[in-house]
């Protein structure tokens, strides 16, 4: 939080009168934005500066926030301005669907609200937003995790091998899955930081609005708490994967420790008897080549036998 000094405009009460609420203003909007500055005296830049700044009599904050919509996953920065009479938002050329779902939950509300029963409407919004969003990336884990267990099913399959391709794949979506878990917990803290600033600038007086206000904090958590979760499971998968690669590249080299052993003794026979001396008696017996060949597969069987016996090729 940045506070200043600032001086609050004798006629920024009766401006405030005049205004809803709730006043949304687009990107694409800049002389209406330009007119809110010069009537209430805002210095929009300077609330730009940070996530969470204090001007007078209105507070800045910068939100960031994800969200489905259409199926595809949105990111968008809102700046909300809140002061004692008016919630004004300065939201993207195209405005979240969160924000539209907050101003048809005011619309059926039977009475007017305040700038303050707004705001938490708007951040209680943004934070379902977050809960589907959480709920469509479960779905995205639930298909990583089947592949995950074919990845361990396949380390023992007779038929059916994985290699580096399949867990890069896995590995590829769950990086995508955990920057946007990232993302998403940054979002809410942003969040519970607006909400307990706005907590402690209401008036004191209004026991109803500051119970909606701790209710809002309690769901906030709550869903931050769902993300730590998802993330978790999302670490849990890149260590398995990571875990199985590492099995099966273990694997690999057990499986040519093994040849490497049984084809060891053959090849100190073949070195023996491919050395130029004067003489070799063996040379001259009888069944000279059935015992040699009997001795090699004889000593080459052993090793094979003890790496069996150990349980090895297993």
């Amino acid at each position: 939080m940045q506070p200043r000094s600032a001086a609050f405009p004798a006629a920024a009460d009766a401006q405030v009168a005049d205004l809803p609420p709730w006043l949304r203003i687009r990107a694409d909007q800049p002389g209406k934005l330009a007119g809110i500055k010069q009537s209430l005296g805002l210095d929009i830049a300077y609330g730009l500066q940070c996530n969470l700044s204090q001007d007078g009599e209105f507070s800045y904050f910068a939100i960031t926030f994800l969200s489905v919509e259409q199926g595809r996953r949105k990111a968008s920065r809102v700046i909300f301005i809140l002061g004692r009479g008016v919630l004004i938002s300065l939201e993207p050329s195209i405005a979240p669907q969160a924000l539209a779902l907050a101003q048809a939950r005011l619309a059926r509300q039977a009475h007017a609200a305040s700038a303050f029963e707004s705001f938490a409407v708007v951040l209680q919004a943004i934070n379902d937003a977050t809960d589907e969003l959480l709920d469509a990336l479960n779905s995205d884990l639930g298909r990583v995790l089947v592949q995950t267990n074919s990845v361990l099913n396949s380390l023992e399959a007779r038929d059916r091998d994985f290699g580096v391709s399949d867990v890069v794949a896995a590995q590829l979506d769950l990086g995508e899955v955990e920057e946007l878990l990232s993302d998403g917990l940054e979002s809410q803290l942003q969040l519970a930081l607006a909400a307990r600033h706005a907590l402690a600038r209401m008036p004191q007086t209004d026991a109803e609005l500051q119970a909606l206000f701790s209710t809002l904090i309690e769901d906030i958590e709550a869903v931050e708490d769902h993300v730590s979760f998802v993330h978790d499971r999302v670490r849990l998968l890149q260590t398995t994967n990571n875990m199985a690669l590492n099995v099966k590249q273990n694997q690999i080299v057990k499986v040519f420790s093994v040849v490497t052993a049984v084809f060891l003794p053959a090849m100190l026979i073949s070195t023996y008897y491919s050395m130029n001396v004067a003489r070799m008696p063996i040379l001259e017996w009888q069944y000279g080549e059935p015992i040699t060949i009997a001795l090699t597969a004889g000593l080459a069987l052993l090793p094979l036998l003890y790496v069996k016996h150990r349980g090895w090729l297993r």
